[in-house]
């Protein structure tokens, strides 16, 4: 994904050009797990991971009861546990049983047993039984104490329901019990069964995050789509300035963005996608624009609307932007384009955010905390958020502690070209940090005086290769200005598909008939 140095490139370019006129779904679905189901996501999770399969009708029948001898099979496809073991010695288990492999592999590796050579593989899984075999599955202990009315001291799965609640897999009902004589249903188990999966990860964190990051810089070739929607709301006396200010006003608060047939390749460098930009307000026009990158060029063709009609010498024309020259003409050294050394700032820029953040402003989430395609074969949900509470902390980590360390990056010999920055003006800054740490709490009172952070929120969705298969963002600010209220939103999502699979561009490069160079647009009287 080295796209990190040209990002703020292509956001100008397209303003600059705009200004002037102003994934497949899972292969198994049941019929009977309605989208937005509960569990929806744990199950197809599980269908994905080859754990559990539904019924010859085409249903899964969440609702149903799980038996011992569904939760065995589930058990040895999620643990890909031996199957050739000794048979086991139930009366009530013959070769010929659908389960028969797998209720010896749980039986041999001491997750689940009988009683009186039976293991009665049609009885329900009660859920203080499954408490106990998930416990025993995964090997968990009980790092803290539930409280649930129904189950005492003296419970015989006390200690296993201990542990699936202190190890956030079950919270029980609202109303303080855990129903342990309960059957457990077919969805209860497969959310359960996720949330243990989950668990059982004993990745560090930031480790997780600084690799899935740095495997965004090395992935070949991806597909991806995504959404945008902003709104910038302005207070009555902005836009009672003018009718004219009032009509942007209105498209300011509603602007949205879909990006759609994205295609990218890593080596050589190339990305394409159609931008599909919606103003809202009383101009209500969509624009599409067909956007192609490579390392040193752009091309972008002009949206032809009836509101904003081109020339006949722009109509069906890609403008061609050289990056290089456009670097040199807004003062940045062409340094900058080299792609693979800004892969390597890049990374270590994540690294130094990822050492100072993880902690307080990370958590891992549920698989369901956010919708995403089904087709994602997610491992991991990962929740960034900052609010009003967290401010100084982040401020506090972000002066004292991040801030630093990218100015020793931003003057290590490797980068300090890109920057144009000494050791000496690295110690300089550091000084001014120090003395900012110092006034840090003046600081903080001037920002919350003017921010008020409703929401600022990043979900990334981690997929079993550990690439970043989904990410949503959502931001709602509200900035004092004079007395006046500003509001700035943006809620959006991307995904990617076809990781590393032969890249399908349906663009292409545009031939040299359909481009016009910056030089001929500036001859166009537009």
């Amino acid at each position: 994904m080295r796209k990190s140095g040209i990002v703020a490139t292509l956001v100008t370019l397209l303003l600059f050009s705009i200004l002037p006129a102003f994934q497949a779904s899972a292969e198994t679905t049941f019929r009977d797990v309605a989208e937005g189901h509960w569990a929806e996501k744990e199950i197809y999770t599980l269908v994905e991971q080859e754990v559990l399969n539904g019924f010859d009708d085409g249903t899964f029948r969440p609702s149903q009861a799980v038996t011992r001898a569904q939760a065995a099979i589930m058990l040895t496809n999620a643990l890909n546990l031996d199957t050739a073991v000794a048979e086991p010695s139930y009366q009530d288990v013959e070769a010929s049983h659908y389960a028969y492999e797998a209720i010896a592999a749980v039986t041999a590796a001491g997750i689940m047993s009988g009683s009186y050579n039976q293991f009665n593989p049609n009885q329900s899984l009660t859920r203080a039984e499954m408490a106990a075999v998930l416990t025993d599955a995964f090997s968990l202990e009980a790092t803290g104490e539930a409280s649930f009315t129904d189950v005492a001291d003296s419970h015989w799965a006390k200690e296993a329901i201990d542990a699936i609640y202190s190890n956030g897999i079950t919270e029980g009902y609202q109303d303080g019990t855990y129903a342990p004589s309960k059957a457990t249903t077919r969805a209860e188990f497969a959310v359960l069964l996720v949330k243990t999966l989950q668990s059982g990860d004993t990745e560090d964190l930031a480790s997780l995050l600084k690799e899935v990051y740095a495997n965004e810089l090395e992935i070949e070739s991806y597909d991806f789509a995504g959404d945008l929607e902003m709104g910038i709301s302005l207070p009555a006396s902005f836009t009672d300035i003018d009718p004219e200010f009032a009509m942007i006003a209105g498209v300011l608060e509603d602007i949205s963005v879909e990006i759609k047939n994205g295609t990218y390749q890593l080596d050589p460098m190339q990305l394409e996608m159609v931008l599909a930009v919606t103003l809202g307000g009383d101009m209500n026009v969509t624009l599409e624009m067909p956007i192609v990158m490579t390392e040193t060029k752009m091309w972008l063709k002009m949206p032809n609307s009836p509101l904003f009609p081109l020339p006949e010498e722009l109509n069906g024309k890609f403008i061609e932007y050289d990056l290089e020259e456009l670097a040199e003409l807004s003062g940045q050294d062409p340094f900058m384009m080299n792609l693979d050394l800004q892969t390597e700032l890049a990374a270590a820029i994540y690294d130094l955010f990822f050492d100072h953040f993880t902690d307080g402003f990370y958590e891992q989430v549920a698989l369901n905390a956010i919708d995403y395609p089904n087709s994602i074969d997610a491992k991991h949900v990962v929740k960034f958020e900052l609010t009003n509470e967290k401010l100084e902390e982040f401020l506090t980590v972000f002066i004292g502690g991040f801030m630093p360390d990218m100015v020793d990056l931003m003057a290590d010999p490797e980068f300090a070209e890109l920057f144009g920055i000494t050791v000496e003006d690295a110690e300089l800054v550091k000084e001014e940090l120090e003395a900012l740490q110092l006034e840090l709490q003046t600081v903080l009172t001037e920002i919350e005086n003017v921010l008020n952070i409703n929401k600022f929120e990043e979900y990334v969705v981690i997929d079993r290769n550990h690439y970043l298969a989904y990410n949503q963002f959502n931001l709602d600010l509200e900035f004092a200005l004079e007395g006046e209220t500003v509001g700035f939103v943006i809620n959006g999502g991307q995904s990617k598909s076809r990781i590393n699979e032969e890249p399908n561009f349906s663009i292409g490069i545009p031939d040299a008939d359909s481009i016009i160079t910056l030089d001929e647009l500036m001859e166009v009287e537009y």
